[in-house]
Parts: structure tokens; C-alpha cells; sequence
């Protein structure tokens, strides 16, 4: 966690798949939430203690979470 609320992501395979996403697409963003939650990033976030409204920063993009 960077502060209270912000979580980073960060790592070769979420860099590779922001690649080639248009996360500015509903599809593209469709697609980053299923890697996330198929790639056990979303169960890792929520072990950390993320909340729903916290913010999650990947490379560059900021959401905010909620399940």
C-alpha cells in the first residue's frame, strides 16, 4: 500500500496485458477486471484489507475498487 486507501499493482504481467488493452474502452475494461479477478489480484487486494472506495493505482490508470 503507497497511503492509507491507495493500493499499487504492478508487475511484468499486468504491465504486458495493459499493453494491449484500451482500458478506455467498455470491452478493454471488461477484460483488465476479469485478468484481475483470473489472475488472483483482486483475493490479493482484498487480503491486504482493501475497502470498497479505496483507490488502486496500475501503471499509470487509478480506479476506484468496489466488489
Amino acid at each position: 500500500m503507497e497511503e492509507p486507501g491507495v493500493y499499487l499493482v504492478q508487475g511484468p504481467k499486468v504491465e504486458r496485458m495493459l499493453g494491449y488493452t484500451n482500458l478506455e474502452s467498455e470491452k478493454g475494461f471488461d477484460f483488465f477486471q476479469r485478468f484481475m479477478k483470473d489472475n488472483g489480484v483482486l483475493k490479493r487486494l482484498e487480503e491486504l484489507g482493501i475497502e470498497e472506495g479505496d483507490t488502486v493505482k496500475v501503471f499509470g490508470w487509478e480506479f476506484d475498487y468496489y466488489k
